[in-house]
């Protein structure tokens, strides 16, 4: 069974995760900063819990220690279909960036990576993402600003879909001001691992 992270509670699950993944390594914050980019000092806050982490440099380090999302959120592995209730989606909170990430599946280490993304007004990624395979996106609400490096910036709206390659440098944005977007995202295959 999943537990429900509520967003404290998942800044300092995944901050012990990340600090055990690499002591367990026997890796310095030192060496990880350098590797992936982030510094040490931050670094030691994520892994305190007592700062939440972008879903970008996330991921940065998920594809240093090559380690799945499942990894750091404690996924399990079924043969069986899988059923993921509302209250069961494992949350992976970035309120720095204004976003919310719900996992669709507790296993990411399949074929494809479905999530739930959650802005609020004016939120976007901190960091363009790029990653192996292709992304799809289907906007459920609101006003959804896609940014893909080369191409001209699109708007998609309630209902719209949005299908390229992962590997191009992509961003999101929410377009709107005042209300939410919700959208869902498709990775494939999952980054990482």
């Amino acid at each position: 069974m999943f537990k429900r992270w509520d967003a404290v509670a998942a800044e300092h699950i995944l901050g012990a995760t990340l600090r055990a993944i690499r002591t367990s390594r026997r890796l310095s914050l030192a060496s990880v900063a350098e590797a992936t980019n982030i510094s040490p000092s931050f670094l030691s806050l994520v892994e305190l819990g007592k700062s939440d982490i972008t879903i970008g440099r996330l991921t940065r380090l998920a594809e240093f220690y090559k380690i799945s999302f499942a990894d750091l959120l404690g996924g399990a592995d079924t043969t069986d279909a899988e059923i993921v209730r509302t209250h069961e989606r494992q949350l992976i909170h970035s309120p720095a960036e204004g976003i919310d990430v719900y996992l669709l599946t507790s296993d990411t280490r399949r074929t494809m990576m479905p999530m739930l993304l959650v802005f609020e007004p004016s939120a976007e990624l901190a960091e363009y993402g790029r990653h192996e395979g292709e992304e799809f996106v289907h906007v459920i609400e609101g006003s959804l600003v896609l940014e893909i490096e080369g191409s001209d910036l699109r708007t998609l709206e309630t209902g719209d879909s949005a299908y390229y390659s992962a590997e191009r440098p992509h961003l999101f944005r929410n377009a709107s001001g005042k209300k939410p977007l919700r959208l869902v995202c498709v990775d494939s295959p999952p980054p990482t691992v």
